[in-house]
């Protein structure tokens, strides 16, 4: 869900931290949130010379009063640094030759597809189930073999989702292997668009990295 907060007065900056269920990216002259408490993104059209730093933001008095009266600022204790998210990926996995799946690749894709397509998920829900999963990402030519044996089996699901949930259940594809990749979402504005997709570094893992160009990611887990 979008929300947009109206045009506030631009005055000097403050500093202010993002509470933990909060995200945030400037783009263009635009600010965009997403709270993870609420499953939903806010959108603050022309807002100034607002600079966004992981968890820090600095902005207008204005506009931290109006983040603070939404709760989307931390009170109490400082939370731990929190790093941005990684920059748009611009290059492919390597080519990978697989064979055919095998009944362990099909029996594991098909318990992992249950049981995704049967929880309907928030993204704070999500993003607590992922957080502390382990996984190699220093090998791409596994990872693109796992990913070229998902999209084998993927067109014969009874139905494969969005993004979010084709995200989710490849990720969980390449865990099972001991594989791990970064989940990224991203946004654009005017028409506002909310996309999520699997990167490590440059390396775009779900998709081609040519559609990738119009988002800018806000968060990443």
């Amino acid at each position: 869900m979008q929300t947009a907060i109206p045009n506030l007065f631009h005055g000097s900056l403050e500093r202010g931290e993002l509470d933990a269920s909060v995200h945030a990216v400037k783009v263009g002259s635009d600010l965009v949130l997403l709270d993870l408490a609420t499953d939903g993104y806010l959108l603050v059209p022309e807002c100034g010379d607002v600079r966004v730093e992981g968890a820090t933001v600095l902005a207008p008095m204005d506009l931290m009063l109006e983040l603070a009266a939404g709760e989307l600022l931390q009170s109490g204790q400082a939370q731990r640094h929190r790093a941005p998210p990684p920059a748009i990926p611009s290059r492919r996995l390597p080519e990978a030759s697989v064979g055919r799946p095998t009944v362990a690749d099909v029996a594991t894709f098909a318990m992992l597809w249950a049981d995704t397509a049967r929880r309907k998920p928030t993204l704070q829900d999500l993003s607590r189930r992922v957080s502390g999963r382990h996984g190699r990402r220093d090998d791409l030519e596994a990872i693109a073999a796992r990913v070229s044996l998902f999209r084998r089996m993927l067109p014969y699901a009874p139905t494969v989702g969005a993004c979010l949930f084709q995200a989710e259940l490849l990720l969980r594809f390449l865990n099972a292997a001991d594989l791990d990749a970064e989940w990224v979402f991203g946004v654009r504005v005017w028409p506002f668009l909310a996309h999520c997709w699997l990167q490590v570094d440059e390396h775009c893992v779900s998709q081609s990295p040519d559609t990738l160009t119009i988002y800018r990611p806000i968060m990443a887990i």
